[in-house]
């Protein structure tokens, strides 16, 4: 019987042992979580003030949460509506897993992979990331490399604010220190110590599991210039065909010595290379007891000659100079919306969401005014800005409606950017991201945000263009690979669609008939009172699944 009891007791011991071990790794685990989530940035001087209103955004509000709902916001170096979104990378406590948030910066991760040019805010969606720079030093860049860098860090030694962003990397001894314009990255990278400095770029980065092709890159060490292209295949991208974007980039200081990893062989002084994994090496002088390196580098979705131009006309003046125009640029959007009382609480947030609302759309054009058309062909935007990057599901509702008080220009440029989607492409978009469909979400926002606008008085672009796209769609003649309306037959023949022919029939045709009763709106302030007439009977669709 004391046998028995010794095994039962054995037998008990082992899952009671197993559950207390779990318990204690849950403990340790969340108490390193907590360790990093109650730090607070602002502990690191920065390198230039925010602005009056500036100073109120909370620039990391939205990157945390649980990281499968986190609102996919990111702390990057940015001006209004920016091409480039210059932010560090993270990588999570535990297991280096990268991208935990969409927008590729996660406030629970501890470490810092390096610092990305381009990427969606507040989509769940992995766009960009690309042409990474990973700063480093001599002793470590071998492994760095080839395996890439995770780089501690900690926010109490972090600072941010509307147009810059900066970091320490204890381990390492560097501060990094990032500004933007609209479609440069302007990179501040100070060394402290002996080793020497070293730069890494990672030709063929991207967020996530993501994929690429096709890198090319060359190097011209007299003009410590370095250029190049890729082919992103992201959450969108990959969706019709990918998205090729193109860099140039110039350093400050002359390269001590260079070389290029291509696939997993390492050349050392070689200058140009191809493939689909392209990391360049360019190590600097060590010069003790500090070292500053700095790095501009543009992006284009043209051309590389198109990268240069943004290049050479964008980023002129010192970082200081540069990083000051950032903040300024900032300081005049967010002064589109006054407010008076309120706690400092309610401030931040209310100016905080103001400064949200100015990042995405995207400006797509050059400083030439090329951009890459539905049609994928370049073309020139003629007395107007090209955006692309339109939530318009998410955003129809309320920050179009906003942008028609306070950004009326900027919502005029988009919907000519809108039209010019539906003239090459074949019809108004849904969530139109870089050059292409993206097939995301349902319905027909686009005709919202268009007939509220022109109602609202916004009337210089062709509206006959975008009028005759909506009509195309809501009358089930979109042409193949643009956005239709799924269940049109259905719903134009039966004034609803049924649960039998389509997933969310219900929801479908409370969306149709909502852009129906837009597309009316707008046909009778056009004079076409027939067509009025006709969409005005759709809307009213709705009723048949009340």
């Amino acid at each position: 019987m004391k046998r028995v009891f010794k095994v039962l007791l054995v037998v008990l011991c082992i899952p009671a042992t197993l559950l207390l071990a779990s318990l204690i790794a849950l403990g340790v685990g969340y108490a390193m979580y907590w360790n990093v989530v109650r730090q607070t940035p602002g502990g690191l001087k920065p390198a230039v003030l925010p602005g009056d209103i500036g100073k109120e955004v909370n620039v990391f509000a939205g990157t945390g949460g649980i990281f499968y709902l986190s609102p996919y916001d990111t702390p990057a170096a940015t001006t209004p509506f920016g091409m480039v979104r210059l932010a560090p990378d993270t990588a999570s406590l535990f297991i280096n897993k990268t991208a935990l948030s969409a927008a590729g910066y996660y406030y629970p991760d501890n470490k810092i992979i390096g610092f990305s040019h381009n990427r969606l805010v507040g989509a769940d969606a992995e766009e960009g990331g690309n042409f990474r720079i990973i700063p480093t030093v001599a002793s470590s860049v071998a492994k760095a490399r080839e395996e890439g860098q995770f780089a501690k860090f900690s926010h109490k030694r972090e600072t941010a604010s509307p147009g810059y962003y900066a970091v320490e990397l204890p381990g390492l001894g560097i501060r990094a220190d990032l500004t933007a314009t609209p479609r440069v990255g302007i990179h501040r990278y100070t060394f402290k110590g002996n080793d020497a400095p070293h730069l890494l770029l990672d030709v063929t980065s991207v967020l996530g599991e993501r994929k690429v092709a096709d890198g090319l890159v060359w190097l011209y060490p007299d003009k410590r210039e370095i250029e190049g292209s890729v082919t992103t295949f992201g959450t969108f991208g990959g969706r019709y065909g990918g998205l090729r974007v193109h860099f140039a980039a110039r350093v400050d200081q002359p390269f001590a010595e260079y070389g290029i990893l291509c696939g997993k062989t390492f050349r050392p002084k070689d200058v140009m290379a191809a493939g689909d994994h392209i990391v360049v090496d360019l190590g600097f002088a060590a010069n003790p007891p500090k070292q500053v390196v700095e790095v501009r580098l543009a992006l284009s979705y043209v051309s590389i000659e198109n990268a240069h131009e943004n290049l050479d006309t964008e980023a002129g003046g010192t970082f200081e100079e540069l990083a000051a125009k950032a903040r300024d640029d900032w300081e005049n959007y967010l002064s589109k919306a006054r407010i008076e009382g309120g706690t400092v609480d309610q401030r931040a947030i209310f100016i905080s969401a103001l400064y949200r609302s100015f990042l995405m759309p995207t400006v797509f054009c050059d400083v030439n005014g090329d951009y890459m058309g539905f049609d994928k062909a370049v073309h020139k935007a003629e007395g107007f800005r090209y955006y692309t990057d339109f939530s318009l599901w998410d955003t129809f509702r309320t920050l179009h409606p906003l942008y028609n008080l306070i950004a009326r220009d900027e919502q005029r440029d988009m919907l000519k950017s809108l039209t010019d989607m539906a003239v090459r492409g074949g019809g108004l978009p849904r969530w139109p991201s870089g050059c292409g469909f993206t097939g995301c979400m349902f319905g027909s926002p686009a005709n919202m945000v268009i007939a509220e606008s022109y109602l609202k008085g916004i009337r210089d672009f062709d509206v006959e263009a975008a009028y005759a796209a909506m009509c195309r769609t809501a009358r089930g003649q979109t042409p193949s690979g643009a956005d239709p309306r799924g269940g049109i037959e259905n719903y134009l023949a039966a004034g609803y669609i049924s649960d039998e022919t389509m997933s969310k029939s219900v929801a479908c045709t409370l969306e149709y008939a909502y852009a129906d009763d837009a597309l009316s709106r707008l046909a009778a302030a056009l004079g076409k009172t027939d067509d009025a007439k006709e969409f005005k009977e759709h809307s009213q669709f709705y009723r048949n699944v009340w």
